[in-house]
């Protein structure tokens, strides 16, 4: 009966975190400075986040799957719906170079994990 009772509270899907709706604002920021950046109309002094948002958004989206249970759709729609009211406001460089190091950040550290192992060291 414990084991039961267990494993549902597992299963059953929580509400989203500050920090979740934080990282999903971030994917907003980010995904509304790429599409600025495609169209030629984002601030010059903010990095170029086109191909590594992208990324990025995958990760955070995985993350905020796995860690609230909801499902892999409605954290699309909720990143979805961020970026759309993003798009409406005008661009903050302070906003966007926060969430453009947090994406550095994660996404260098993704690197690392998925860096294989150096080569043991053999002793002659």
């Amino acid at each position: 009966m414990i084991f039961f009772a267990i494993a549902l509270s597992a299963a059953t899907p929580s509400a989203l975190t500050d920090a979740h709706q934080g990282d999903i604002a971030c994917v907003a920021v980010i995904a509304t400075l790429a599409e600025k950046q495609r169209t030629g109309s984002a601030p010059i002094e903010t990095p170029d986040v086109r191909k590594a948002g992208k990324r990025w958004a995958g990760i955070v989206g995985n993350r905020v799957t796995m860690q609230s249970g909801q499902p892999r759709e409605l954290i699309a729609v909720a990143m979805a719906e961020a970026a759309k009211a993003e798009f409406q406001r005008p661009s903050n460089l302070a906003r966007i170079n926060s969430c453009a190091v947090q994406m550095a950040t994660e996404l260098a550290s993704a690197d690392s994990i998925d860096q294989p192992l150096p080569k043991p060291v053999t002793q002659k």
